[in-house]
């Protein structure tokens, strides 16, 4: 039997607090319901989920109080484990300007990065209210063939 995956369906973040959560990714990033979300007192059964096209991103609230561990942007000095998600963007600096106040920026500044293929890209990374990476990216070329 060969294993054939067709396409990545969804990811799940675990908070404590998913009204927060939510209203962060929906008010703050705009991304839309995959399902309606809707508020409810018993904790056991809060979650939302968000389309965002190719993927759905779940949010299901979690009892453990552990706090997660910061990433750096450094993936050298990062510990093992899923880092980030990246969202693109057609235009990063009106992308950070209009979040400007509203994320807690990972570091100052934009982010290059160049392949000798050439990709080239520009990233910016900041963290959703739990601590969670995420980045905004801007590709500047595509090669032939690449995504």
């Amino acid at each position: 039997m060969t294993l054939r995956l067709t396409r990545v369906d969804n990811m799940v973040v675990l908070t404590n607090d998913v009204p927060r959560l939510t209203d962060f990714y929906r008010r703050v990033l705009g991304l839309p319901f995959f399902i309606e979300y809707e508020e409810t007192p018993k904790l056991e059964e809060q979650w939302a989920s968000f389309d965002l096209g190719s993927l759905v991103l779940y949010i299901f609230h979690t009892t453990n109080a552990r706090p997660l561990e910061r990433r750096s942007s450094i993936n050298l000095e990062d510990p093992i484990g899923f880092d980030s998600i990246a969202f693109e963007v057609e235009d990063l600096d009106a992308a950070v300007a209009e979040l400007e106040g509203e994320v807690d920026w990972a570091h100052d500044g934009y982010t290059p990065w160049d392949h000798p293929s050439g990709v080239h890209y520009r990233y910016r990374a900041f963290f959703d209210p739990d601590g969670n990476m995420i980045y905004l990216t801007e590709p500047r070329v595509r090669a032939a063939g690449a995504r």
